[in-house]
């Protein structure tokens, strides 16, 4: 990076540069060092394509906050995101940007009282609108949200708006504003109506595409794991009991039935889970998401569209139940660990007819997926015995550290009493077996699927296309007819 594509020789606003300097921003991502520029300068309309997580929400808001007539109290400019969770996101972010300037900002979303988002439209008077755009067209409707003198409407992940259906809602939104707008795209692929979107409402529009830099992330450990559907839940299970790392982890599902199961099924087992989709209203997806961020529960299951707007650059783990609906999702979701210089592992579960998809998702990423198979019975034991013996080893370095100044309970005598005449080894083998006996007779119990992994029962080469019926959901099958997109 060149010291002329720095953030301090963009010549931007005093007020701006000096929150951008305590936000610690000094090198611009590759999106923010090619969009940031053209946007500062021109009015015409932008599309800019890149990976979620590569900063996108940068790139557009230091040019629109450095635009923005902080004088005129009608509403600037919208920004539209396909989720609650980006909404908020991506109007803190703004808010952090702002912290100098005379900005008035509002998130609006659904799921949420009608009468506190119009109480504060009209007391507020924001000159941003953040918003979902199912809520936006209420607020329209109600007569609250006049885009008539608004000069900026920014469409954040296009793409996943298009995937949920908002495409509608979108274009019903782009003719409540006045004929000259400056209209921006930021969408991480460019499917075939976003296309003809922007043939049929784009003004002549200045396209930025970053070409995808972590789909072969060599910080990134990919694993697949070839089980019966039925086995699912015992797989994702034994894969978090046998990481030897504490496990921070995303589960994407692909269905909001299978996050409340799965999320049910991983809480009997003993883990401290969250579910987030999107049947949840908004104070439970805000409980959840806040429980996942101050690590309350160490794994989020949730869907791709629930999992829009999260930004959490410390996970260690991303599990894929199921493959997704395409390449790019896969993408997106393994693209969540691995970040910052951290190393990171994504692992699949699949079921047998799915070696297919799996070959296709090779290609794309142009990176082999190794096939394993899930840990054993044994190595099960071993990391359940090893992870709690790292927990007492930093008590035990305490006790060592504080000799007779190490205190404990009162009640501490009632145990030393009861135990005291036992002998070493005989005091080891209660404290054993009294800590570990329960889960490891469960552990025993799976040695009946220890099979179910056809890792080795077929080469690659053998592996023949599948028939239609095996194809995942979303593959598109060159002898169907077109589906309806949404």
């Amino acid at each position: 990076m060149t010291e002329e594509n720095s953030f301090s020789n963009l010549k931007l606003i005093d007020a701006l540069m000096k929150s951008i300097n305590e936000l610690g921003f000094s090198t611009p991502t590759e999106i923010q060092k090619k969009s940031i520029p053209i946007l500062l300068k021109t009015t015409k309309d932008f599309v800019g394509q890149a990976q979620t997580g590569t900063g996108k929400t940068i790139a557009f808001a230091i040019p629109l906050l450095q635009k923005l007539d902080y004088t005129n109290t009608n509403v600037q400019a919208l920004i539209l995101t396909p989720t609650r969770e980006l909404a908020q996101q991506v109007e803190s972010e703004i808010v952090k940007l702002a912290k100098y300037l005379d900005l008035k900002s509002l998130c609006v979303y659904g799921g949420t009282p009608y009468e506190a988002q119009i109480r504060d439209m009209r007391k507020v008077k924001p000159q941003v609108v953040v918003g979902t755009p199912g809520r936006v067209i209420d607020l329209i409707k109600k007569g609250v949200l006049h885009l008539n003198k608004a000069n900026f409407l920014i469409l954040d992940e296009a793409d996943e708006m298009l995937n949920m259906g908002f495409f509608e809602d979108v274009e019903l939104i782009m003719t409540k504003f006045k004929q000259k707008r400056q209209l921006l795209m930021f969408s991480a692929t460019m499917p075939k109506p976003i296309v003809k979107l922007i043939n049929n409402s784009f003004n002549e529009p200045t396209v930025v595409k970053i070409e995808t830099q972590s789909i072969s992330n060599d910080d990134i450990e990919q694993k697949y794991f070839i089980v019966r559907e039925k086995h699912f839940k015992e797989a994702l299970s034994r894969l978090i009991d046998s990481a030897s790392a504490k496990v921070y982890a995303i589960v994407f599902c692909r269905t909001k039935i299978e996050t409340r199961e799965v999320g049910d099924d991983l809480k009997k087992r003993g883990h401290d889970v969250e579910v987030l989709n999107g049947d949840m209203g908004q104070p439970e997806r805000d409980l959840a998401m806040n429980n996942f961020k101050k690590k309350r529960a160490t794994i989020l299951v949730c869907t791709d569209v629930a999992a829009r707007g999260i930004d959490i650059n410390n996970l260690t783990h991303v599990f894929n139940y199921g493959l997704p609906r395409d390449n790019e999702s896969y993408v997106h979701r393994i693209g969540r660990t691995g970040r910052a210089g951290m190393k990171g592992v994504a692992y699949t579960i699949v079921g047998p007819k799915a070696t297919f998809d799996i070959e296709n998702l090779e290609r794309h990423i142009k990176k082999r997926i190794s096939l394993e198979k899930l840990p054993s019975v044994e190595v099960l034991k071993e990391n359940l015995v090893l992870s709690e013996i790292e927990a007492a080893e930093q008590i035990l370095s305490a006790i060592q550290s504080k000799g007779d100044e190490f205190k404990t309970e009162d009640s501490y005598k009632f145990f030393e009493e009861k135990f005291k005449d036992l002998d070493h080894d005989q005091f080891m083998k209660l404290m054993f077996v009294w800590k570990f006996n329960k889960e490891i007779r469960r552990y025993n119990n799976l040695s009946d699927i220890e099979t179910i992994n056809t890792s080795s029962s077929s080469s690659r080469k053998d592996r023949k296309k599948p028939g239609r019926s095996e194809r995942r959901p979303g593959t598109k099958n060159k002898k169907s007819s077109s589906r309806k997109r949404y």
